[in-house]
């Protein structure tokens, strides 16, 4: 379809996605008139009173409609383009959207930019593999996911043994759970500006080229790949690998990479929602940004990659994730930043230094970490120094640089004893391993893919 036949198409596209939903006569006429009162705004990010209360009650009625749609698309199948525009990214009017960017966002969903085989969910696809059972909902707010949601209406007598039971298994409910509490949240934090926030996809919002701002799954994939080349452990956690018939009983570390999630907006904010699914570690972490993302994307995912990092260690450790007599990574930063004025490896400009960059923190131990994670991956894995002697420490302990950024290094003073002391811990896990694998790959089943992808890690 050329462009021309696609803006007669485009044409009364509030109406289409209106009829499509099949919303009460209430609901679709009041959403009607907030959008054509938004439209009208010279300044639709103005914070008056009127125009504040028109983007909140504008929220509450597209998520309204969207759920409806979303029922009606799963019980059709058929999902026409201007519909697929507006659950992918908020769509719902030529004019609001500008003309030229709603051509754009036609093409795209002739198209769709993202892979949920490599884990990059456009918002419907994460709610469809929901619906279809592949994935489980996020946590809401106060950190409850879909199953400790349920025990607690049973426990306050809101539901029957009956219910419960049904509600488990129930994709449907799974969706509206997801629908009523991640989405509506991590639509406006991720957008970024949270007092000017409205969820329809708007010009005045778009500061660069659509498609430059466009996050799509190759970006993500480049990404990921970018910090895996220095930081090769970031994704990886430890899970004990047990085969009676077999004999081997080893703790390994195996390589679970992040679902993304891309918010229906226009916006500047990264989220780490969860660094697990449930309560099993083995599972991916959920990581949310919107769809068109006006900040650099490669730092923001590296951003994300250390909060995960933080999050995942505080999960393995529990209760004890601070407490320096059990080493790791979030008990040791953890006292490095709690006692660096008392720290006689760091000088007077050291310890000055280390004292901004906790007031820039705003005193948040695990927003300071993350800063220094993006300039270990950014500079000192270029062998540029930015970390003092402490930080660098605990970085090169926990977060390793990859087997050729190390060799690249090697040779600076600063990053020669923290290689030696990794070489020499790793060599010794390396050696009992290595001995299992000699001994697995001379029987007829060979060596088992998680030994193999142990030895392959431990070797990185």
């Amino acid at each position: 379809m050329d462009n021309e036949k696609i803006r007669e198409h485009l044409a009364g596209s509030l109406e289409k996605i209106l009829k499509f939903a099949g919303c009460e006569e209430e609901l679709t006429g009041s959403f009607r008139d907030s959008v054509a009162a938004y439209k009208k705004l010279s300044n639709k990010n103005d914070d008056a009173p009127a125009t504040a209360q028109l983007r909140r009650k504008i929220a509450d009625l597209f998520y309204k409609v969207y759920e409806a749609a979303f029922r009606v698309s799963v019980r059709t199948g058929a999902i026409p383009p201007i519909i697929r525009m507006f659950f992918d990214f908020g769509y719902v009017d030529e004019e609001i959207a500008g003309m030229e960017n709603a051509v754009y966002l036609y093409g795209l969903t002739q198209n769709m930019p993202t892979c949920p085989e490599k884990g990059v969910y456009s918002i419907y696809e994460w709610l469809t593999a929901i619906y279809q059972g592949k994935k489980e909902p996020s946590r809401n707010e106060m950190d409850m996911d879909y199953r400790d949601y349920i025990l607690e209406q049973k426990r306050m007598g809101r539901l029957t043994q009956g219910q419960e039971e049904a509600l488990m298994q129930n994709n449907g409910s799974k969706v509206i759970y997801e629908l009523t509490n991640m989405f509506p949240v991590i639509n406006r934090l991720t957008f970024g500006q949270l007092s000017i926030f409205c969820p329809l996809f708007s010009s005045h919002n778009l500061f660069k080229p659509a498609e430059a701002a466009l996050v799509t799954a190759d970006k993500v994939t480049e990404a990921i790949e970018n910090i895996r080349d220095k930081d090769f452990k970031a994704f990886y956690r430890e899970t004990r690998y047990y085969n009676q018939e077999r004999g081997i009983n080893e703790q390994v570390e195996v390589e679970i990479l992040p679902d993304i999630i891309l918010m229906p907006n226009i916006g500047s904010r990264s989220i780490m929602w969860q660094e697990i699914e449930g309560k099993k570690r083995t599972t991916p972490s959920r990581m949310m940004l919107s769809v068109f993302h006006t900040e650099d994307l490669a730092q923001c995912i590296m951003r994300l990659t250390g909060e995960f990092r933080w999050e995942m260690c505080k999960r393995v450790q529990g209760a004890r994730w601070n407490d320096v007599t059990e080493p790791s990574l979030t008990s040791e930063y953890c006292d490095y930043v709690q006692f660096y004025r008392n720290n006689k490896e760091l000088s007077p400009d050291t310890k000055e230094k280390v004292k901004q960059q906790l007031v820039r923190a705003r005193n948040n131990y695990r927003t300071m970490f993350v800063s220094d994670y993006i300039s270990w991956l950014l500079y000192e894995s270029a062998g540029s120094p930015r970390l003092n002697k402490v930080a660098r420490t605990i970085l090169f302990t926990y977060c390793p640089f990859k087997k050729e950024v190390r060799e690249r290094i090697g040779a600076n003073p600063l990053y020669k004893q923290a290689i030696e002391r990794y070489n020499i811990m790793n060599a010794k896990t390396s050696r009992r391993i290595t001995l299992l694998y000699r001994k697995l790959e001379n029987t007829p089943d060979g060596v088992p893919e998680e030994i193999e992808e142990y030895k392959n890690y431990l070797e990185s």
